[in-house]
């Protein structure tokens, strides 16, 4: 193997490691919350912990990229990975009441998200520096694998799991709440995410990494802060704050959204979306040269908004399937082309400028995250108080604050109630004290309670993804406008900073690969 093809592979399985992370959490999210007693503004701000620790690592490593060099960040993004997902398995032997948990919980997600953003420190640089001719195209070939890895973890989440059972017991810890129809325990499907992330670490061993094409060339580090305070820098930050809240906000609560609206199981969702990805992004340098990055661009925030307000309405398989069609092709090219455009347009920002780009965009998510959970708490209380049942016997189901406000879904009590339907309620061991309301409760109004909490969920969770849908909207006006300007100065230009003398330098005798 090529020493451009071993850095190359090792890039892509570190990006399927932070896949995992994404594709296994969300498969789990609600499961794990209810274990923990936690509203959806809760769940929310968990994943919204992941995306922070991202937007930190990735602060971070553009600062220290080149100084601690790309594969000792690598090593951060591993050591990253590997503690933060053991420290949420084994979250449950802390105990303490719903805030601690929720405070450990987030702790470890933030850990997690960190060894995310270590891992695109390194990479994004590093690709654009083994192929600096090509760099939209590489970017989204690398990316591809983003998706890639979001198909792998969710068929692991959704079959490989199936009937482990594995003897941790002797921790103390009662690990009986299962993910719902798939038959395996949520920290054990957490536990998959190790293994890509001993891959790429057993391929760290013998790989070595050429400096970034911004030191190669000789730019200077104060050039290299400068490129940051350019207009048209300034303004591409602001485009991935949409674009990103766009793609990886809704994509985070899809699998809980397809749930409650269409009934499905949402990863088979995510898969469907993220194997259209995974094919797509090979595509993307003939793509682009046809109507170039910012064209492509247009197009995606065009697709995005119409596919996700559909998404909104969806309430059956055929819907579903349908709009998520329309919402994946929108958002394909997002991410990966975002970075190209500013590896070609500032090259000379270096490993910096990717690395604040990343950061603005895990800053957006970590913040549309919990504001959709908050969406979706505000419009079940308001469904639920809007339905023809009774207003007592409704509030059972509503969680309060200190003011008596309702502010979400009691889950606890819905967990409760959906286990007296099944008729597990045990008098020796009951699911809830017998003095309890919800105890007391007939079958018919249990039954009654579930409809509506089930409308409740489903209504929240569609308007979420509604006003989520309003950002492309001003992405439409955005890159179309910078599309117009490309078109009067002759086209979209890369600027280039290697002749391909140095850049076969880089990788002479090769030296930059595994050793052998």
């Amino acid at each position: 193997m090529s020493s451009r093809t071993w850095l190359f592979v090792l890039s892509c399985i570190a990006l399927v490691t932070s896949a995992f992370t994404f594709s296994i959490r969300g498969n789990i999210l609600l499961e794990m919350g209810n274990h923990f007693h936690f509203s959806q503004e809760q769940n929310g701000a968990i994943d919204g912990a992941r995306f922070w620790g991202m937007a930190a690592s990735l602060l971070l490593g553009g600062f220290i990229c080149d100084w601690l060099g790309m594969k000792r960040i690598m090593w951060l993004a591993f050591l990253s990975h590997v503690g933060g997902t053991l420290g949420m398995v084994f979250a449950p032997t802390f105990g303490g009441d719903v805030p601690k948990s929720l405070l450990w919980i987030q702790s470890f997600s933030f850990l997690l998200g960190c060894g995310n953003g270590f891992t695109e420190t390194a990479i994004n640089p590093l690709v654009a520096t083994l192929y600096p001719k090509e760099k939209t195209h590489y970017l989204n070939v690398l990316h591809a694998w983003w998706p890639g890895g979001l198909i792998i973890g969710g068929f692991l989440a959704m079959y490989v799991g199936q009937g482990i059972d594995l003897p941790l017991q002797s921790f103390g810890i009662d690990y009986r709440v299962l993910v719902a129809g798939q038959g395996f325990n949520w920290w054990q499907s957490l536990l998959m995410i190790i293994a890509p992330a001993i891959i790429y670490g057993f391929m760290l061993l013998t790989a070595k990494f050429p400096e970034t094409e911004r030191v190669a060339s000789g730019v200077s580090t104060g050039r290299m802060f400068m490129e940051s305070f350019r207009p048209g820098f300034i303004l591409w930050g602001i485009c991935m704050l949409l674009t990103a809240s766009t793609e990886l906000g809704p994509q985070s609560w899809q699998s809980s959204v397809m749930e409650k609206t269409a009934g499905l199981n949402g990863t088979q969702i995510l898969i469907y979306t993220a194997g259209m990805m995974f094919i797509l992004r090979h595509f993307a340098g003939p793509i682009a040269h046809q109507i170039s990055p910012i064209g492509l661009l247009v197009v995606s925030s065009i697709l995005s908004g119409v596919g996700l307000y559909l998404l909104s309405f969806a309430n059956n398989a055929a819907t579903a399937f349908t709009y998520a069609t329309i919402f994946g092709l929108g958002v394909t090219y997002f991410w990966p082309t975002m970075l190209g455009v500013a590896s070609e347009r500032f090259p000379k920002g270096g490993a910096m400028i990717l690395c604040l780009l990343g950061t603005i965009g895990n800053a957006a998510i970590a913040l549309t995250i919990p504001q959709m959970g908050q969406i979706v708490d505000h419009y079940s209380v308001q469904t639920v108080e809007a339905s023809e049942t009774n207003k007592e016997l409704a509030s059972l189901i509503l969680k309060t604050n200190a003011d008596g406000k309702p502010i979400a879904l009691n889950t606890t009590v819905i967990e409760e109630l959906k286990g007296i339907k099944k008729g597990e309620q045990d008098p020796a061991t009951p699911i809830v004290p017998a003095d309890s309301p919800i105890a007391k409760l007939s079958k018919d109004e249990v039954i009654s309670l579930l409809g509506v909490v089930e409308k409740a969920q489903s209504v929240g969770f569609s308007m979420a993804f509604r006003w989520v849908s309003l950002l492309p909207a001003a992405l439409v006006i955005i890159f179309g406008l910078i599309w117009i300007y490309d078109f009067s100065r002759g086209g979209y230009k890369a600027e280039q900073l290697l002749s391909k003398e140095e850049e076969n330098d880089l990788f002479e005798g090769g030296s930059q690969g595994p050793t052998s």
